[in-house]
């Protein structure tokens, strides 16, 4: 695993929505099914820029005690990661979530998150 994705991994495990949005890019997206479950009025799956990201985030993880990722596989390029994983969480009990996520990097940041759950 890169150090970049190692990186990715301990800032989600902080549960930090704040150093989380760090690692965007400011005009970066992020997608995911969750979103529009997560904050319903936004009307959609996608939100863009910090400020969304950010709202996004602290709505999402305001229900995580702890959380913790096991990553199974990384595939990267110069400019993307995939990374599959199984989120183990209070939300998820015994049944940890498995999740595919497809990174675009701009350097050290991320310019772009699509993020699938099984």
């Amino acid at each position: 695993m890169s150090e970049r994705v190692e990186r990715w991994k301990a800032t989600w495990e902080t549960r930090d929505p704040a150093a989380i949005v760090a690692m965007y890019s400011p005009d970066a997206t992020h997608s995911s099914g969750l979103v529009a479950a997560v904050w319903p009025e936004l009307g959609r799956t996608m939100v863009r820029g910090h400020e969304e990201i950010g709202e996004y985030f602290r709505r999402g993880l305001a229900r995580y005690s702890w959380l913790r990722f096991e990553v199974v596989g990384v595939v990267e390029d110069v400019g993307r990661s995939a990374v599959e994983y199984y989120r183990h969480s209070n939300v998820d009990g015994a049944q940890p979530k498995h999740v595919l996520e497809l990174l675009e990097w701009d350097g050290g940041r991320l310019r772009a998150v699509r993020v699938f759950h099984a």
